[in-house]
């Protein structure tokens, strides 16, 4: 039984820069998907040193949000897809963030995921739920 809501609360908004005041050309409510999930892990310094697996609250997770804090070194998030046969990666420049968002378990989630920075130990902010 769900006993946790998990609220992606964000907008999309571009301005053009080059003019004073800056008009606004798109501004993207994503409209507050919310998954009603039963267990999360958070970790804001998650250490990652070599390949290091982020071990998840459950077998299938349906949420991952993952920010490399580190100011130099790019951090390689790999994740396995629901009935994939490997794994997918994005690479993230410092400040960079991945996000996975499912709003319902009905379909797709993933079931393992690892870090990898591409220079000694940095930190991510790390939180996964299902």
């Amino acid at each position: 039984m769900a006993n946790l809501s998990v609220i992606l609360s964000a907008t999309f908004t571009v301005t053009d820069t080059t003019l004073s005041p800056s008009p606004t050309i798109v501004s993207r409510s994503l409209n507050n998907p919310t998954l009603a999930a039963i267990v999360s892990f958070y970790d804001p310094f998650f250490q990652c040193t070599g390949a290091t697996v982020v071990n998840l609250p459950a077998a299938t997770c349906w949420i991952a949000y993952v920010k490399n804090l580190d100011a130099a070194a790019n951090l390689t998030v790999a994740w396995t897809a629901v009935g994939a046969a490997g794994s997918s990666t994005m690479l993230l420049v410092p400040g960079g963030v991945f996000i996975y968002f499912q709003p319902s378990e009905a379909a797709a989630g993933f079931t393992a995921m690892t870090l990898t920075p591409s220079a000694g130990t940095i930190s991510a902010e790390v939180f996964v739920a299902k």
